[in-house]
């Protein structure tokens, strides 16, 4: 029998499956029969996974609409890439980076620079942060720096589809932990997160 919180990681997954694809919008209602259809399950644990995502704040409820994806805020959205920013500066001063880590940083930027429109940007760019904080053994920052993202994907899109700074940050970034400087490298991580609140006026 599959666990409620294997159903909790299903579920989790659909959603940011579809808003990859930009099939789920900001905004838009999420159907519990339609999910239970794609998982093939029955409505009663997905409506206790969707609970807990809300929980989570990743969706809210609304009346007599169920769960929704919760629409743009920006006072949310200075919290929450405060809070990311923060986040990813402690993993990264509690990482230790190898060859190989730096070698898949490399090849996951030029996946960012070729990518072709604002969603795979963000997708990619998404990537690229879980390396970057992969080797941060902390599971309790890891799993809530996972629902920040989750949370920050609308704004992201918004941000990526006029704006590609973040590849020359993201090549400061690399440079330094390979040199090691760890400082300027979270300095400039902390930069990469937090011009997203000048872009979106806060």
């Amino acid at each position: 029998m599959i666990t409620k919180i294997t159903y909790r990681n299903q579920v989790r997954e659909l959603i940011l499956d579809k808003m990859k694809t930009g099939e789920l919008k900001a905004g838009e209602s999420l159907s519990l029969a339609s999910i239970a259809r794609d998982l093939e399950v029955s409505v009663t644990p997905i409506r206790e996974a969707l609970t807990q995502l809300e929980q989570s704040r990743i969706i809210k409820s609304a009346p007599n609409r169920g769960f929704i994806i919760p629409e743009l805020n920006n006072v949310i959205a200075k919290d929450l890439y405060q809070l990311v920013a923060t986040l990813e500066s402690l993993a990264i001063e509690n990482s230790v980076y190898s060859k190989s880590i730096i070698k898949k940083l490399k090849k996951q930027q030029e996946k960012i620079e070729t990518s072709n429109n604002a969603i795979d940007r963000v997708n990619e760019d998404i990537i690229f942060h879980n390396i970057l904080t992969s080797q941060y053994k902390n599971e309790t920052a890891q799993q809530i720096l996972l629902d920040l993202k989750t949370r920050i994907f609308f704004y992201e899109l918004e941000f990526m589809s006029l704006d590609n700074s973040l590849n020359q940050q993201h090549n400061q970034i690399i440079n330094y932990l390979e040199n090691g400087q760890i400082k300027d490298a979270v300095k400039i991580l902390k930069l990469n997160w937090l011009q997203v609140l000048d872009f979106l006026k806060l």
